[in-house]
């Protein structure tokens, strides 16, 4: 892990572990930065909703944390599941059906101010977001 003042990277295993270590990075750059604890349940639900489509195995996912000028903004890399992928760059809008990905653009849309998605290599990708504090 490394540190400054206003931007945490954090590099975790995937799996059930990595959750719960995520959430303790969001909670403590909120509470150093007075994040209102509304923000950071949002940021925290959109975390966790990238992650419930994402498989446990792979290599490890990296969440880079910063909070400035008012935005806490959270990078996700290392996401490989295409659907997921697909899902956040559609532009059509969502039609359920059975075996499909719940609309996790509604979903982000909600949660936080801004996402986008990010190419990485061997394809995988990132989803920058970010959330006004306060």
């Amino acid at each position: 892990m490394s540190a400054s003042s206003n931007i945490v990277e954090l590099r975790v295993a995937r799996g059930g572990a990595a959750l719960p270590v995520m959430r303790v990075v969001l909670g403590g750059m909120a509470s150093r930065h007075d994040v209102p604890l509304e923000e950071l349940d949002d940021v925290q639900l959109a975390v966790e909703t990238l992650l419930a489509e994402e498989s446990g195995a792979g290599d490890d996912l990296v969440m880079c944390v910063s909070v400035g000028g008012g935005c806490f903004a959270v990078r996700l890399e290392g996401l490989s599941n295409p659907g997921l992928k697909a899902a956040l760059l559609a532009s059509d809008p969502f039609q359920p059906c059975e075996g499909c990905l719940l609309d996790v653009r509604l979903f982000l849309d909600s949660l936080v101010d801004s996402y986008a998605v990010v190419e990485g290599s061997s394809g995988r990708f990132a989803v920058e977001m970010q959330k006004r504090a306060g």
